[in-house]
């Protein structure tokens, strides 16, 4: 018989489940906001925070994490 090694979001402790709501839920307004604000005052910085939160973004809208 096969055991499954495969990710499963329901395994894990409640409080992470919970965590893992509030950032789906806080990082389009974010995206948002960092976007306005790479658009008027463009810098490094800027630019790499938004490329990581539509990371995060396309990362949670796909289950993978």
């Amino acid at each position: 018989m096969k055991r499954k090694f495969g990710y499963n979001k329901f395994r894990l402790p409640p409080f992470i489940y919970k965590f893992r709501l509030v950032i789906i839920q806080f990082c389009p307004p974010l995206i948002v906001f960092q976007l306005i604000r790479t658009l008027l005052f463009p810098t490094t910085i800027d630019v790499m925070i938004l490329i990581i939160l539509v990371c995060v973004q396309i990362c949670f809208y796909l289950e993978w994490i």
